[in-house]
Parts: C-alpha cells; structure tokens; sequence
C-alpha cells in the first residue's frame, strides 16, 4: 500500500470511530478526505450516509446509502439502510421494495433469517402487497411453520383477488389448501377465489354477484386451462421425457382452443401416458371426452380430477 492509500484509509477508519462516538463533524471531515483517495469504497458513502443523518439531512443522507449500496453490488446491508430511511421519510413504496431487494439478496445468499426480517418489515409496511406474503409463505414452510406459510398464502390470494387477479388468486389457494385441507380459514378464502373467477365481470364482493352452477364449472375449466398453460411456462424441460410430454401437452392446448376435440383428447392422453397427471389434465380431458360422447371415459377422467378439493364441485355439478 503507498503512502497516500494508507493515508486515506486511515482517514476512513478514524471517520467510523468518530461515528461510534458522535463526532459529527470530525466523522465528516474524515470521510470528505477518505472519497478523495477511495472513489469506489462502499464504507465511505455509508459513513457519510451516517454522519448526514445525524446531522438532521437524510435526503443527503439517503443519497451516500444508495450509492454505497450501488458500489458495494447491491449489498443488502446497505439496501436494508436505505430502506429504513426512506419508510422514516415516508416513502412507503420505494422502501417496500427496496426491503424485498434486500431481502431476496439474503435468501439468495443463504440468509434466510434475515431474509425473512427484510420481508417481515415490507409486510409491516405495505400488508396488502402479494409479493410479499408470497415470499413469507415460502420462508415458512422452509422452517416448517405449516399454519404461518398457509396464513400468508392467504393473505397472498386475497390481495391477488383485490387485484382482480382470479386465477393466479385460485392457484395461491390451492396451495394452501393442499398444506391445510380441514382449515376453516383455507376454505373461506377457496370459496372467494372460486366466487371471483365465476363472477368476474360483476362486482364480486357484493351479495348481488351470484354464482351459478354454470359460473363454477367455466371457472374451473379456465382455472385447469390456466393451470396447464403455468405448468408448461415454468417447466424446466429436464431431460428427453419431459420434453415429449410438454410438447403433447402444448399440442393438447392448441388443438383444444381451435375446437379440434378429437386431436386434443389424443394429445392429451400421450401427455399422461408420458407424464403428465395434474388433475387440471384429468378435468380438462373429461370435459372433451363428454364433448363426443365418450361416457365411461368422462366419468372415470373427472374421477381422477375430483381428488382435487378446487375440480370436486365442478364435477358433481356436471353429474
């Protein structure tokens, strides 16, 4: 190290003391000379982001911690600093995502405690946020708090729903109910998701927005095309077997939404036959086998699709 590196690090070294002791001044001084020879050294913004803040100037402030934060690659540490001080500036969006930056840094660094703080105080923040709630379910089922990730999967669907966001809502729900299936709770937030994808057009939340039988078998026909078409975006295609599959599901898809019945149900039937068995494709595929008259075939596909709690009452109802 030369003579004036050493300088400047000496400078910024006794700056972060003076900051332990409150010497404000002296602090500032210290990291005004250190950014002279260390330009790109996260410690002196964030010294300087600390010494402002004493110093009753936290846009200045907030500033020196967004640039610490940019040079040190995004370092939560840094983005947790920011976001405190923008939600104690009162705003709230930007610190909500900046807590969800910092806190998918740590997840991603293998810090799933204080991952899970980052989130905990977006949530503390913005409660209605799904992103949120999402990221706090998948935290607790890590640890292996089934009730807490179930109470945030509901949460997650409700927010989703006042989004108008039905299906994703219904997904999130299903979730949950697959993790708590005798839950009073689960099943109320079911039974709103099943009422937003069926009314979807009216005002749901009003008393006047009824669901027909009619309503719940589309809905749950569009949840199963909605399922299906997920499943396939977030396939990872791992290996020569799934791929067949998908590409049978893929082919099922398309020739269903073309009316092309006969060649949809073969499709479907080699997705099964090479993997496939969501009951989405169950219900999906009874529905078609209905559509030309295949009787037994139908009954014994919605069979396999009433296993599943969200496909059981559209079944009974086409009975």
């Amino acid at each position: 190290m030369t003579k004036s590196a050493h300088r400047y690090e000496m400078a910024l070294e006794i700056g972060e003391e003076a900051v332990r002791q409150s010497r404000w001044q002296q602090a500032l001084t210290c990291f005004q000379t250190a950014q002279l020879g260390l330009p790109a050294e996260p410690r002196v913004y964030n010294g300087l982001g600390d010494t402002y803040l004493a110093l009753a100037d936290p846009n200045r402030a907030l500033s020196y911690y967004k640039e610490a934060a940019r040079l040190a690659g995004g370092d939560p540490s840094y983005t947790v600093k920011v976001a405190a001080l923008l939600a104690t500036m009162g705003q709230t969006a930007e610190a909500v995502a900046a807590y969800l930056h910092a806190g998918d840094h740590f997840w991603t660094a293998g810090d799933p405690d204080r991952a899970r703080a980052g989130w905990g105080h977006a949530a503390q923040l913005d409660p209605d946020r799904a992103a949120v709630h999402e990221r706090l379910a998948m935290s607790d089922r890590l640890r292996g708090d089934t009730r807490g990730a179930v109470r945030h999967y509901i949460a997650q669907a409700d927010a989703l729903r006042r989004e108008g966001r039905c299906l994703p809502a219904l997904h999130v729900a299903y979730t949950a109910l697959g993790l708590l299936p005798a839950d009073a709770a689960v099943w109320r937030a079911t039974e709103e998701t099943w009422r937003c994808v069926a009314t979807r057009g009216q005002d749901w939340s009003r008393a006047a927005a009824r669901v027909e039988p009619g309503d719940l078998v589309s809905a749950a026909t569009e949840f199963a095309q909605w399922q299906l078409t997920t499943r396939l975006q977030d396939s990872p295609l791992s290996g020569a077997a799934a791929a067949t599959r998908d590409l049978y599901l893929r082919q099922a898809l398309f020739h269903e939404g073309h009316g092309r019945a006969g060649q949809a149900i073969l499709a479907y039937e080699h997705a099964i036959v090479a993997g496939a068995q969501p009951p989405a494709i169950f219900f999906a595929l009874g529905l078609l086998y209905r559509l030309v008259n295949r009787r037994d075939d139908a009954r014994a596909a919605l069979t396999l699709a009433a296993r599943h709690p969200f496909y059981r009452r559209a079944v009974a109802l086409l009975e």
